[in-house]
């Protein structure tokens, strides 16, 4: 079990925040108990950035989750961004003890990436897909097309990605995590045959959501 280092920084900043609280606390005795919350905050963000490696059966005819948490809505929609047709959209919502680091449910190569500021509403509120700050990423191969939406939340605040335009990708790569509470969507083609559904709980990378028929 790793820590993804894109919670290094943080680690480290409530961790000297705790030890200066124990040190001061021989001064003040106050101190000390606003080490050990500081303690308690550091143990979280351990165990919120925790990044469990895993092994991601590689297969054509597979799509997989592209992130933990749990399905609450599959629906057919008007995708007009990078599949440009109607397609399946799979809606994940990640409570804060989920894994949060996000995962490409398709081999292939990056075709597609969009940045968008928004706003910080609830992830699962239906406005959210559309209004709140996120990060699209598209996937192609020679057999399908996915996009995977990273939607940031109340709580998230900061979105990261580690792709680029054109960079070929493996199944159950690491794509990128959305910091505390949020949302990943998942579009896929009509043409596949949906594997999941409501109130489902997913691994990324893991979990199969869909098969190509």
């Amino acid at each position: 079990m790793g820590i993804n280092k894109a919670g290094f920084n943080l680690i480290k900043i409530f961790l000297a925040l705790s030890l200066s609280g124990y040190i001061l606390s021989y001064w003040q005795e106050i101190f000390g108990k606003i080490g050990i919350f500081f303690i308690l905050i550091t143990i979280f963000l351990v165990y919120f950035f925790r990044d469990p490696n895993r092994q991601t059966e590689e297969n054509d005819k597979i799509i997989y989750s592209p992130a933990d948490g749990e399905v609450i809505e599959i629906q057919e929609v008007n995708e007009d961004k990078f599949l440009k047709a109607q397609a399946v959209v799979i809606k994940i919502f990640m409570t804060p003890l989920d894994v949060h680091v996000q995962r490409a449910p398709v081999k292939g190569r990056i075709d597609y990436l969009e940045y968008k500021k928004g706003k910080f509403m609830p992830a699962n509120l239906d406005k959210a897909s559309e209004e709140n700050e996120q990060n699209l990423i598209g996937i192609e191969n020679t057999e399908v097309k996915i996009l995977v939406k990273q939607i940031a939340g109340i709580l998230a605040r900061r979105i990261v990605w580690w792709v680029n335009m054109q960079q070929g990708v493996s199944q159950g790569e690491r794509l990128g995590m959305i910091k505390l509470g949020s949302q990943v969507d998942i579009y896929v083609p009509l043409n596949v045959d949906v594997k999941v559904k409501v109130k489902d709980k997913v691994k990324a990378g893991l979990s199969i959501i869909a098969e190509l028929t």
